[in-house]
């Protein structure tokens, strides 16, 4: 999809042109046995009323998707939880496992870039990561601040891939402004970091922006980002995040994945909400406009692209670009 994949291609076409010339002896050898897949790592998002269900009801489809349709085993997969009551549901909780909404969303994602410090890159192993919704910013934050040497996060993360779906990187929809105005109702701190600022957010979401893009402006094309293939997905059929705010409209990416029945008249899919990103899968059949970074980029649009679920899987798993043209 981005010029290294090709070149991945390429090498391994290559590879096989060899192989076919090799003397009958070589051709009878054992094969070497295949490497073990990255790691997976699957983050959930907001939760208005944990504890979140990730094996159950939250990643039960991407889990089942993956194995059945993708060859993956289990193991190499891990759902990652962090609000408190998620450890009984959840095959990772970081942090201490009592985090509550109130709890910002930089803390959590000290957490999670201090235990993908622990179990993977202090182990020399990297690893890969689909997250939903809020698990998409707490993932940026998690390399951001430990690439930008903030107190408490770990000196390094080795992550490959990172795929967002429905991540508000540009603010939800309906925000809200006073998380100190009333702990029953639904603006709780979580809530009001991921509001734009001009709707009475914190200035949070803005400081994932700070400046014009393609500049130094802590945008996914700046040296913190380096070495980490991104790729984010929206839909426009998402009442919680926007289209714009999924695919961070004006703002780098390797890949962008936009779900939008208005490609054509008579376009239609399922119902791509905002929970659906993590739950539909499919091979086909999704009204679905894609760019990716090169020069011959698109966008392309499609009225039988993939699934959400494919899109991560295709995305996180570094097979490349075959979807229909």
């Amino acid at each position: 999809m981005i010029n290294r994949r090709w070149h991945a291609v390429a090498a391994a076409i290559a590879a096989a042109g060899l192989a076919l010339s090799a003397p009958a002896a070589v051709q009878a050898a054992e094969p070497a046995p295949a490497a073990k897949p990255k790691t997976m790592l699957l983050v959930h998002g907001y939760n208005p009323d944990p504890p979140t269900k990730c094996n159950v009801s939250t990643w039960d489809e991407a889990l089942a998707y993956y194995q059945e349709s993708g060859g993956r085993d289990r193991s190499t997969m891990r759902t990652i939880g962090y609000y408190a009551g998620d450890a009984e549901y959840c095959d990772d909780v970081i942090g201490d496992g009592k985090a509550t909404r109130e709890r910002p969303i930089q803390d959590i994602a000290k957490d999670f870039a201090n235990h993908i410090y622990e179990k993977y890159t202090s182990k020399g192993e990297e690893v890969d990561i689909v997250a939903h919704s809020m698990g998409g910013l707490i993932t940026r934050v998690a390399v951001l601040g430990t690439r930008e040497g903030w107190s408490g996060f770990p000196p390094k993360v080795a992550v490959e891939d990172i795929v967002t779906l429905g991540t508000p990187h540009q603010g939800l929809i309906n925000g809200c402004g006073d998380p100190d105005a009333d702990p029953n109702d639904k603006c709780t701190r979580q809530w009001n970091q991921m509001t734009p600022k001009d709707e009475g957010g914190s200035g949070f979401i803005e400081k994932l922006h700070e400046s014009a893009p393609g500049r130094d402006d802590r945008g996914l094309d700046d040296p913190w980002a380096a070495g980490i293939d991104w790729s984010l997905v929206g839909s426009i059929e998402d009442e919680t995040v926007s289209y714009y705010s999924g695919i961070d409209k004006g703002y780098f990416a390797h890949q962008k994945y936009g779900y939008d029945e208005n490609i054509t008249a008579g376009c239609s899919d399922p119902n791509v909400s905002h929970g659906n990103l993590r739950q539909l899968k499919g091979a086909g059949g999704f009204c679905l406009r894609y760019w990716h970074h090169g020069a011959d980029g698109g966008p392309y649009t499609t009225e039988n692209g993939w699934s959400p679920l494919k899109v991560a899987f295709k995305a996180a798993t570094y097979k490349g670009d075959d979807l229909p043209r």
